[in-house]
C-alpha cells in the first residue's frame, strides 16, 4: 500500500501537493534558520505555483497552533501513563521545552498541510509538464 496521492504523503514528506515529486522547500533541514522560509516559486517537476496568492500562508498559523496543541496534549497523556506522579513544572519544562525545539519542523509541516488543503493531487501533472501539455503552472484549486 502506498500513500502517494494522499494529503498525508504530500504534507508529511513536504512534497508538491499537485505531483508529489518536487520539494516544497529549498532545504529539507528545518534547523537551517537562514533558509527556513525559502520555498521555490514553482515546483520544478510540474510547474505548480507554491504561493497561490499574497499572504496565502498566514492561514498555516492556525494549522501550526492545532499541531502544537495536539503535541502538548500527547505529551501530557504520555507523562500521565508513563510517569503518573509528575508535577506541573516537570510537564511545562518537558512539553514547552520540546515544543520550542520542534517549532521549526512544525512551521514547515503546517505550511505543507495548508497548501495540501487547497491544491489537488494530479498523478499526470509531472508528465504533462515535462511534455509541455500543462497550462503554464496554473494552480488547481479543489472545487
Amino acid at each position: 500500500m502506498t500513500l502517494k496521492g494522499t494529503k498525508v504523503y504530500g504534507s508529511v514528506l513536504q512534497k508538491c501537493p499537485k505531483c508529489h515529486e518536487g520539494d516544497l522547500f529549498t532545504t529539507n533541514n528545518p534547523y537551517n534558520f537562514s533558509k527556513l522560509f525559502d520555498m521555490p516559486e514553482k515546483c520544478p517537476e510540474c510547474g505548480q505555483k507554491f504561493l497561490l496568492e499574497p499572504g496565502f500562508y498566514y492561514g498555516s498559523m492556525y494549522v501550526s497552533y492545532g499541531i502544537s496543541i495536539a503535541y502538548l496534549v500527547s505529551v501530557y497523556v504520555a507523562m500521565t501513563v508513563l510517569y503518573p506522579s509528575f508535577n506541573v513544572t516537570e510537564y511545562l519544562v518537558l512539553g514547552v521545552g520540546s515544543l520550542f525545539v520542534l517549532t521549526p519542523y512544525f512551521f514547515k509541516l503546517s505550511r505543507a498541510v495548508w497548501i495540501n488543503m487547497f491544491v489537488a493531487y494530479d498523478k499526470k501533472a509531472s508528465a504533462e509538464h515535462k511534455t509541455g501539455k500543462a497550462a503554464s503552472g496554473d494552480h488547481s484549486l479543489k472545487n
